[in-house]
């Protein structure tokens, strides 16, 4: 909502300076650029009603006409009455002859020099002159305020659809991490494993974690630093001596926003394919946050499964979820199983606020 607020706005502004420019500059220079000026000095009062019924023209069109056009049913048929409505206004004006007794004019200067019959129909024609200016400019304005206003539409279904499609993929990434985590506590439970309770505590804890960042949309570096170390430790504890898992990070800022549950994905992969209760396996993880760079390494045994399994939905979930976030500020490159490795190499640009 805060971000629709501040892209209306400076239409907003915009509007407000068209209206000003219109007012205070268009107008007056279309006025002088045609002779009606001289309607001033012998007919005030008809000069100052039509100057103010061209006012009135631009802020009916601008304001009621055009926008219900794009409309339908009784609103459009509402504006069209409207538009008869000022034409008709418009003609009364074009039809009312100058040279009413009304304004007193010297029956001498009449009977000398009568108004001749060309000058009033250049006066009709200065009415309808301006009345059409001032209604080509309105539909000008207007066409344009729609065109962004269908814009800004579209721009905001696309963010309620990313939006939706993040919800999407995050719904699929908390299943995957609760059957993980059972898992592992079935097989030590079924063994009776002293590392239970242990076991039991941590996943209540990164459960809570969990579900309390499934509505955020970005959380502090420190939090899913946190969360990664809690999670490698849980997933260890169901390790033999075969495996070497490392994590080391190095953070400036605890605080930077990430989104949550990103980069576990990439973890969830290295403890799901790169170890084994036969054979000696490793997972190495690093990650190092210096400026606005976030940097993220995951190194894991590859043993043949991993090919087949890299490509699951977990990972490309990850990648969508990049694609939505982080557009043009991220690069993931991924080798698949070369000399027995699978690596991931993440690297973010990372914002301040988002």
């Amino acid at each position: 909502m805060l971000e629709e607020n501040n892209v209306e706005h400076p239409m907003k502004n915009v509007t407000l300076y068209i209206d000003l420019a219109f007012c205070f500059i268009l107008l007056p220079l279309v006025m002088y650029a045609f002779p009606v000026e001289r309607w001033w000095g012998t007919y005030p009062v008809f000069f100052c009603a039509f100057v103010g019924w061209l006012y009135v023209t631009y802020f009916l069109y601008k304001g009621f006409i055009i926008p219900r056009l794009f409309l339908k049913g009784k609103k459009r048929a509402a504006a069209l009455l409207a538009v008869l409505l000022s034409l008709s206004v418009t003609f009364v004006f074009s039809a009312y002859e100058i040279t009413s007794p009304l304004y007193r004019i010297h029956q001498q200067q009449r009977e000398l020099a009568p108004y001749p019959i060309w000058g009033i129909r250049q006066n009709q024609q200065a009415v309808w002159l301006h009345y059409i200016l001032v209604v080509i400019f309105c539909f000008a304005v207007g066409l344009l305020k729609e065109v962004y206003r269908q814009r800004l539409a579209r721009a905001e279904m696309e963010v309620e659809r990313n939006r939706a499609e993040l919800a999407l993929y995050k719904a699929q990434i908390n299943p995957h991490f609760l059957f993980n985590t059972l898992n592992t506590l079935y097989g030590l439970l079924i063994t009776q494993s002293d590392k239970t309770e242990v076991t039991l505590e941590r996943f209540i804890n990164l459960t809570k974690y969990m579900y309390n960042n499934a509505n955020r949309e970005w959380i502090p570096l420190g939090e899913e630093v946190e969360y990664i170390g809690q999670y490698m430790a849980l997933q260890q504890l169901r390790l033999n001596e075969l495996a070497d898992v490392r994590f080391t990070y190095e953070v400036e800022r605890d605080e930077l926003p990430v989104p949550p549950m990103m980069l576990i994905t990439f973890v969830e992969n290295a403890f799901k394919y790169g170890i084994s209760s036969n054979d000696p396996c490793f997972i190495h993880i690093r990650l190092v946050q210096q400026a606005d760079r976030l940097r993220f390494e995951v190194a894991n045994s590859a043993f043949g499964r991993e090919v087949k399994g890299s490509g699951r939905m977990g990972i490309k979930n990850c990648r969508r979820r990049l694609e939505l976030l982080y557009p043009d500020r991220h690069r993931l490159d991924i080798e698949q199983g070369t000399e027995g490795v699978f690596r991931v190499r993440l690297e973010l640009q990372l914002e301040e606020t988002v």
